[in-house]
């Protein structure tokens, strides 16, 4: 069975084309895979280029606070060697990352450009960047849990560690699309593991060729961000591909 899926996120924001082994219709095609052929799938990159524009909103709150927010662009396109996003929060902070698809520590490259005089809103709402080109997916393998469900769809979970062996994943990834659907990042304090960020899709939804995650939650200890994408566009690069897909960043004065 030739099983493909185009799935762009923006966190997710990896396109998962793949061909797996047959098998029977009414099974889930990644249940019977090693765990390590499982996340080579799941890590391969795309059999066709393409990109993806989103824009959207993040919302924020914290305990006794008003939900602020802000508006989030983010453009994405993926190649066979490396995924490159634009992440573009409050209109002033630029962020463009390089993920390749390597577990290698310098196979994530970040380039950010925002006022120095102001805080980060992208932090403050406790979104990582590397995270929208799903960074933590390349980590390496520490062990595989048992399995479980997020919204009804059955999944495999795995432990990744950090490059720097500071932070853990605890991944959630569809048998039936080889997506991640759930991650907790966790840190090791006084030799328990405490969980400090949760990232989980709400909804998605498909456009023509590809599926698109339009809302994502995002939560830790007295806060939570959601994510909403109202305006999403995807193709595939032998198309063409949109000279808007990466904003230009505002001359210094």
């Amino acid at each position: 069975m030739m099983f493909t899926r185009y799935f762009l996120l923006v966190l997710f924001l990896l396109p998962s084309a793949v061909t797996v082994p047959s098998f029977a219709e009414d099974e889930n095609p990644g249940e019977k895979l090693e765990a390590t052929e499982f996340l080579k799938i799941a890590r391969r990159p795309p059999l066709e280029e393409s990109w993806a524009k989103m824009n959207g909103e993040i919302s924020h709150k914290r305990a006794n606070t008003d939900t602020v927010k802000y508006p989030l662009y983010l453009g994405i396109r993926f190649t066979p060697e490396r995924t490159l996003a634009q992440v573009v929060a409050n209109k002033n902070e630029f962020y463009l990352i390089g993920q390749a698809y390597s577990d290698k520590p310098e196979s994530t490259s970040i380039i950010v450009d925002r006022p120095e005089k102001d805080k980060s809103v992208l932090a403050d709402c406790g979104i990582r960047p590397e995270d929208l080109a799903l960074s933590f997916m390349f980590w390496p393998l520490q062990s595989e849990l048992k399995p479980g469900e997020i919204k009804g769809y059955p999944c495999r979970i795995f432990q990744l560690l950090s490059p720097d062996k500071k932070e853990s994943a605890t991944v959630y990834i569809s048998v039936q699309y080889f997506f991640p659907l759930k991650v907790e990042w966790s840190k090791d304090n006084s030799g328990k593991k405490e969980i400090i960020r949760t990232l989980e899709v709400k909804s998605f939804k498909k456009e023509e060729n590809f599926w698109l995650v339009n809302t994502l939650d995002i939560s830790g200890p007295g806060w939570r961000t959601k994510v909403d994408f109202s305006e999403t566009i995807a193709g595939f690069s032998k198309n063409g591909v949109p000279p808007d897909l990466f904003q230009k960043t505002p001359e210094k004065k």
